[in-house]
């Protein structure tokens, strides 16, 4: 499906992403959750970028999170305003959440766009499945969604997140988990889940190293499911 949609919200999820949420045509339909085609009119004129969706299909809008850059399109992402439009199509995309299994959320960075909506999706339809994320931030600043998390786990009492910070500020007063997402943290993820399916999503090195991991703890390959988010930083 093609669109032309209206931006209804786009506010600053940490100091260097921006948030925007559009109307959701009539008929738009997708699965928890798929990446749209986004159009945006640069200064290099129209131009689509591939973008995970960062909602459920329960939410009565589309939302896309995105690290601002340089690149004509990240400038145009985070310079759209309430009314400016823009062309979604979509969805697209088999990074979809199984219904039917524990889940293992891991993210890196703005990869927790596609898992939020995976979360929240779980909350939204009360499946009767345990939901826990593991998300690796550079420091608290730039934890993205972190309300949203935060009230998805007093929600939801299947839900659990784990931080881990991999570079704080030297004056940070972070008392919780620090360092990259290793063994220890996805095993203590994992505990009490039977047969979790694991989804990571994060920057090319993330996965490939949380792929490792877990195979290195015995998770079968068919019960990984990834995506990689390339060129966003």
């Amino acid at each position: 499906m093609i669109a032309r949609v209206r931006v209804l919200d786009s506010p600053r999820v940490t100091p260097t992403v921006r948030g925007v949420k559009f109307e959701k045509p009539a008929g738009f339909v997708f699965a928890p959750v798929q990446f749209c085609g986004l159009e945006l009119s640069t200064e290099e004129g129209p131009v689509e970028y591939p973008m995970s969706l960062a909602c459920s299909p329960t939410k009565p809008y589309l939302e896309f999170g995105a690290r601002v850059s340089e690149s004509p399109w990240k400038r145009a992402f985070a310079l759209l305003k309430p009314g400016d439009e823009a062309e979604v199509d979509g969805a697209y995309g088999h990074f979809v959440l199984d219904e039917a299994s524990p889940a293992v959320l891991v993210a890196g960075g703005i990869g927790i766009t596609p898992l939020k909506g995976m979360a929240e999706y779980a909350a939204d339809r009360q499946l009767p499945i345990d939901v826990r994320l593991v998300y690796s931030s550079r420091d608290e600043e730039e934890m993205a969604y972190r309300a949203e998390l935060e009230d998805l786990s007093r929600n939801n009492a299947r839900f659990r997140v784990f931080h881990t910070l991999t570079r704080p500020s030297q004056d940070s007063h972070w008392t919780g988990r620090r360092g990259r997402i290793d063994a220890d943290l996805l095993a203590e993820a994992s505990r009490g889940l039977e047969s979790p399916a694991y989804y990571v999503c994060g920057a090319p090195g993330l996965v490939q190293e949380t792929y490792r991991l877990l195979m290195e703890l015995g998770v079968g390959a068919d019960r990984v499911h990834y995506e990689v988010f390339r060129g966003y930083g």
